[in-house]
C-alpha cells in the first residue's frame, strides 16, 4: 500500500513538473497574417540583353617588313615607337656583296653583247655570199644559229643584271606604309637569310586610332551576335573607363580549345586618345539586343503570388487595361461577371479573355479569368502581375518582352505610372493561452494578485 502511494505520488509529481514546462515554454503562440502590398511604379526604361566575351586588341592594319635577299644588318634608322612615313628608309643590309654580283652581271652582259655583235656580222657576210652561190646553205644556216644563239645569250645576261640591280634595291628597307614601328627584330650585325622564307624585320601599325578587338564567343551564344551590333568593353589598364565599339564581322572558322568551340567576332573600336594599346585584354559586353523608353517593371512582379488570406479586389472594382475598349463597356462586363453572367467578350479577345480561355481573360471562375465571385481567389496562368487596389489585390494579364535580368518589358497590359505588387509583407503576433508562470521560477515582486 506504501510503494503504491509513492507511485501516486511520484506520478503526480512528475505530471505537475511537465504541466510547468508546457506553459512556460509554450504558452505563446505564434501567428502570422498577410502584411501590406509593396508595389513598385511602371516606368520607361532602356533593357537589354547581351553576351559576354573575352578579347585581344590589335591594330586595324599591320604589316609585317623583311627583307628579300640575305646579308648582314649594317644600318637600323628606327626603333620601337618611331612614327614612319610610307616610302622612308627605316634599315640596310650590307652592299658589297649585292655590288660585286652586279658588276659581274655587267661584265657578262658585255662579253655576251660582243659576241652577238660578231656572230651577227658572220651571219650578214655568208648570207651575201650563199646569194653568189659562193657559200653553201648549210654554212648560212650555221651561221644564223650561231648568231640566234648569241641574241638569247644577251637577253639572258641582260635580266641577271636587271635581277642583280634589283637585289641591290632590296638591301636598302623602305617603310610600306604610314605608322609606328611597334617590333623591331634585328640588331646592327646581325645576319639574315632569305632562302627559305621572308624573315621579319619590324612591325609596323598603320594608325593606332583606330582598333580591333579579336573575341572569342561561345558557340552557344554566336547566334546572337551579327554585325553592326553595339559593344561595351574595359580594359585592365583602365578598369573604371568603358570603351565603345561596333561587331564588324563574324569568322565562321571555328576554334576548338578542351572540347570548347568558340567563334571569333572582329570589334572596331575608336582610340582617338590611344589608350588602347596592342595586346591588351579586353572583356566586351555585346548588346544582342536593346529597346529605350520600354514599359518596364521589376522581374519579381512577374514572380509574385500573394499570400493566403490577402484580401481580393472585386472584379467590378479593377482598372481598365489598355488592352480593353471603352471603359463603360468594360465596368458593364465586369459587373455581369461578378453575378456568375457571362455575355460575349469585347471585340479582340476570345472567350475567357486573351487569347480564348487564356490567362488573365474575364471568363468563368475557374479558368484562369477575373470573374472570380467577391473575395475569392482567382486561378491564373500565364505571364501576369498584381496590381494594389486600396490595399486589395488584383491580377493584371501582360504580355512581355525582352528582359535583362532585372528588369522586364511590357509590351501590352500596363500603363506609365501603374504600380505593380513586387513583395508582401508578413505580420507576426504572439498571443498568450494563460498567465501561468514557472512553478519553479521565483515570482517577481507585484505579481501575486490580492485576494
Amino acid at each position: 500500500m506504501k510503494k503504491l502511494l509513492k507511485f501516486v505520488v511520484l506520478l503526480a509529481v512528475v505530471a505537475g513538473i511537465a504541466l510547468g514546462v508546457k506553459t512556460f515554454f509554450f504558452d505563446a503562440k505564434a501567428d502570422t497574417a498577410a502584411g501590406p502590398l509593396v508595389s513598385a511604379k511602371v516606368t520607361l526604361a532602356t533593357i537589354a540583353t547581351t553576351i559576354s566575351a573575352t578579347g585581344t586588341l590589335e591594330p586595324v592594319d599591320q604589316v609585317e617588313v623583311g627583307t628579300q635577299v640575305s646579308g648582314d644588318i649594317s644600318k637600323i634608322y628606327v626603333d620601337f615607337n618611331t612614327k614612319v612615313k610610307k616610302g622612308q628608309v627605316i634599315a640596310e643590309l650590307d652592299k658589297s656583296k649585292l655590288r660585286a654580283t652586279l658588276t659581274q652581271a655587267e661584265i657578262a652582259y658585255k662579253s655576251a653583247q660582243a659576241d652577238y655583235n660578231y656572230k651577227e656580222s658572220t651571219y650578214n657576210r655568208v648570207k651575201k655570199l650563199s646569194e653568189s652561190n659562193s657559200a653553201s646553205a648549210v654554212e648560212l644556216e650555221t651561221a644564223e644559229y650561231n648568231m640566234n644563239s648569241a641574241k638569247l645569250a644577251v637577253e639572258r645576261s641582260e635580266n641577271e643584271v636587271n635581277q642583280a640591280k634589283l637585289n641591290l634595291s632590296y638591301a636598302t628597307i623602305k617603310s610600306p606604309i604610314s605608322g609606328v614601328v611597334l617590333k623591331r627584330a634585328v640588331e646592327v650585325g646581325q645576319t639574315v637569310a632569305a632562302s627559305m622564307s621572308t624573315p621579319t624585320l619590324f612591325v609596323i601599325a598603320k594608325d593606332l586610332s583606330q582598333m580591333k578587338v579579336m573575341a572569342d564567343v561561345d558557340e552557344a551564344d554566336i547566334g546572337q551576335v551579327k554585325a553592326g551590333q553595339r559593344v561595351e568593353f574595359t580594359v585592365d589598364a583602365y578598369q573604371d573607363e568603358k570603351f565603345s565599339g561596333t561587331v564588324q564581322e563574324v569568322r565562321l572558322s571555328p576554334t576548338t580549345t578542351s572540347n570548347v568551340v568558340t567563334y571569333t567576332v572582329v570589334i572596331s573600336a575608336e582610340n582617338p586618345d590611344q589608350k588602347l594599346l596592342p595586346g591588351m585584354t579586353a572583356t566586351c559586353t555585346i548588346v544582342t539586343q536593346e529597346v529605350k523608353d520600354a514599359l518596364s517593371i521589376p522581374v519579381k512582379a512577374l514572380k509574385f503570388s500573394p499570400a493566403e488570406g490577402t484580401p481580393m479586389a472585386d472584379p467590378k472594382d479593377f482598372p481598365r487595361p489598355p488592352m480593353f475598349g471603352d471603359s463603360t463597356k468594360f465596368k458593364e462586363f465586369a459587373k455581369k461577371a461578378e453575378n456568375g453572367d457571362f455575355p460575349p467578350p469585347p471585340p479582340g479577345m476570345g472567350a475567357g479573355g486573351p487569347p480564348a480561355g487564356g490567362p488573365g481573360g474575364f471568363g468563368p471562375p475557374g479558368k484562369g479569368g477575373f470573374g472570380q465571385k467577391k473575395g475569392q481567389r482567382p486561378k491564373l496562368s500565364g505571364n501576369h502581375v498584381w496590381v494594389s487596389i486600396d490595399g486589395k489585390a488584383a491580377p493584371r494579364p501582360v504580355k512581355i518582352g525582352i528582359s535583362d535580368g532585372v528588369n522586364v518589358q511590357i509590351l501590352k497590359g500596363l500603363s506609365e505610372g501603374d504600380s505593380v505588387v513586387v513583395s508582401q509583407e508578413t505580420l507576426t503576433t504572439a498571443t498568450k493561452k494563460s498567465d501561468a508562470a514557472s512553478p519553479f521560477m521565483p515570482t517577481p515582486p507585484g505579481k501575486k494578485k490580492k485576494k
